[in-house]
């Protein structure tokens, strides 16, 4: 499953727009307001119809998601929601290559494509015991919180699953761990039972943790990922050189990459058990993330692409960041940049340095305005000669911004002018 084409009419900032999408990672960057994460829910909305049926669906409201303009009038002003909403996707979703969702008027409801159809009837038919191959969605939002459950093993044991159970939540997937938990402990607990009916060792079963650790383990090398506790009753993660943590203790930035990589691993292993060890490689979707830097260190800012990319390599991603170091980690054309809606791509990404992101991307200067300026000034002084008035500006700028790279060359162009001078 890919989206390859996304028309947009009438959608919140979105008046009427058409958007490309690479079939591997696409990064959506932009001032705030700019419409990333409109754009996201855009995403996210066009793939209701198909999904919505099997997990939590998304409603279009008139409040939300209708555009409205201002009227103006003799008595005033007035909001005036503008119809019709359109959202055409183009691209593979199951056996269809375009599908759409439209809203004509307030109250009135989507227009569902063929793929409802399908799903559905693929809910209610024995295909789901056989191998057909289910695609992966699941859209992480910016107020995403990986809050703990403390799911008892009591409720986890009773947990019963159907391959379908991959797409609960599928829209709004971080409201809680405790889906994520139940299945952890779940699993758990069978892997013991095998374990205790065999009088083998836990390590010789195959079983979906290993694969969900393997998720873990490309963006934490020498981690040995994450399990359960059963003395404890607490998810337990080894971050690699004997660092030991309950999950709950660990901080927003831990908690919510490791949760990211292990929820859609869980996914992927829910959706498609026939895959067996090949089930993290093998299956395809779509994954819609907004603001992908929350809370991250700037090293795993640089390495979280590769290892999504890596992990999970049929995925198509769909994210949104500031990050400058997740900018500089893809190519030109997986990123898109907004100006007041209108996608753009950037020159050149791949291989820059944050502060040539922050310039040539997205329009920030390297440095605070002020001091760009007084340093300026300085070399102008410098230019003309007037030594004495230049190093009263040095010394002025060394107090304001201490141990600057150009301070070095003032000097030694400040020494050089005073013995020419000579």
């Amino acid at each position: 499953m890919r989206l390859d084409r996304l028309h947009i009419k009438n959608f919140r900032c979105y008046e009427d727009a058409t958007f490309d999408f690479q079939p591997g990672f696409n990064l959506v960057v932009g001032v705030n307001g700019s419409g990333k994460t409109s754009l996201l829910n855009a995403v996210a909305q066009s793939f209701n119809d198909i999904f919505g049926s099997v997990g939590h669906p998304m409603t279009l409201s008139d409040d939300e998601d209708v555009r409205t303009v201002i009227n103006h009038h003799e008595n005033g002003n007035r909001f005036e929601r503008v119809f019709p909403l359109v959202l055409e996707g183009q691209g593979k979703a199951f056996q269809s290559s375009s599908w759409a969702r439209a809203k004509h008027q307030p109250s009135h409801g989507s227009i569902p494509p063929i793929p409802v159809v399908e799903i559905n009837a693929l809910s209610s038919s024995s295909a789901l015991a056989g191998k057909i191959d289910l695609p992966l969605i699941a859209f992480y939002r910016a107020d995403r919180r990986w809050t703990i459950a403390n799911t008892s093993t009591e409720q986890a044991a009773s947990l019963k699953l159907s391959r379908l159970d991959g797409y609960k939540n599928w829209s709004n997937t971080a409201t809680n761990l405790q889906d994520f938990e139940s299945w952890f402990v779940k699993k758990t607990l069978e892997q013991l039972q095998k374990a205790f009916r065999s009088a083998k060792p836990v390590t010789e079963f195959y079983d979906e943790l290993s694969l969900v650790n393997s998720a873990l383990q490309v963006m934490l090398p020498g981690s040995s990922g994450l399990y359960y506790d059963v003395e404890l009753a607490s998810l337990i993660v080894e971050m690699g050189g004997n660092a030991t943590s309950k999950f709950s203790n660990l901080s927003d930035g831990q908690r919510g990459m490791i949760a990211l990589f292990a929820d859609i691993a869980r996914r992927m292993c829910i959706l498609n058990p026939h895959m067996g060890k090949d089930v993290l490689k093998n299956t395809p979707g779509v994954v819609i993330i907004d603001e992908l830097d929350i809370h991250l260190h700037p090293a795993w800012q640089r390495s979280i692409v590769p290892a999504l990319r890596q992990a999970f390599p049929k995925v198509q991603f769909i994210a949104a960041s500031h990050s400058p170091q997740i900018i500089g980690s893809l190519k030109p054309e997986e990123v898109i940049v907004l100006h007041n809606g209108d996608p753009t791509h950037p020159r050149v990404t791949y291989g820059l340095d944050s502060s040539s992101v922050l310039e040539e991307v997205m329009g920030v200067t390297q440095r605070e305005p002020e001091i760009e300026d007084l340093l300026s000034e300085l070399f102008s002084t410098l230019e003309d000669n007037d030594l004495e008035k230049a190093k009263s500006q040095l010394e002025a700028l060394k107090k304001k911004a201490p141990d600057l790279p150009e301070f070095a060359g003032a000097e030694a162009l400040i020494r050089r002018k005073e013995i020419l001078g000579k």
